[in-house]
């Protein structure tokens, strides 16, 4: 498969987890936050918050990121405000293609849908199960292209090996987005263990619509 790099750095998918009830510091170290991420922003391909199914409460964030290396990647996790605050304590790292040239500043998405979340890792030793679904896979991408702000695969830290899943949706509602990732070829099949379906949203200084 095709790795879509720009000049030597590496793209990668940053899952970070609040921790419960921590409402009150993710108020108290916002700014900070905001603050910390301005000055990543040409490198930001998308970044926000995923939630509860209504978006009352944020229960941790999404980053699509570019870095030149991985020690870089995490030295950018170590300095988070939410990180050194206490919100966020736990996180997932993995290198990561997009499959898609779109950032928060171009992709496809329509006033009034919500956005949604898909990340997932592939079971282990599970390959084969890949590469027997990835043509049906990617035929049911295309056909729904209108709803995919952006996907493609995490992958290994050498990057040549294809283990999970991101993708981020512009639905009408919970439903449709649910049943859109239930009947996708890769997650019927049961490629994924413990898939995350969860609703997302641009964060504030990453918002066309906003900034």
């Amino acid at each position: 498969f095709k790795l879509i790099e720009i000049g030597g750095a590496m793209y990668f998918s940053i899952l970070i987890y609040d921790e419960p009830d921590s409402g009150p510091l993710r108020d108290k170290h916002r700014q900070a936050h905001l603050d910390y991420l301005t000055g990543f922003d040409a490198q930001t391909l998308f970044a926000g918050p995923f939630t509860t199914d209504d978006d009352s409460v944020d229960l941790g964030s999404l980053r699509l990121i570019e870095f030149p290396d991985r020690t870089a990647a995490e030295h950018h996790i170590a300095n988070e405000p939410f990180i050194t605050g206490g919100v966020q304590k736990r996180w997932l790292l993995h290198r990561w293609n997009r499959s898609v040239s779109h950032t928060w500043r171009d992709c496809p998405r329509k006033e009034g849908n919500i956005q949604i979340l898909f990340h997932g890792l592939d079971h282990p030793n599970a390959q084969a199960l890949r590469a027997e679904h990835q043509e049906a896979h990617s035929a049911y991408l295309k056909e729904h292209a209108e709803a995919f702000m952006v996907r493609g695969p995490l992958l290994n830290d050498a990057g040549t090996e294809k283990i999970g899943s991101v993708l981020l949706l512009d639905v009408p509602d919970m439903d449709a987005g649910r049943a859109l990732m239930a009947n996708e070829p890769f997650n019927k099949a049961g490629l994924y263990k413990d898939p995350m379906v969860q609703r997302w949203r641009f964060g504030r200084i990453f918002d066309r619509y906003k900034v």
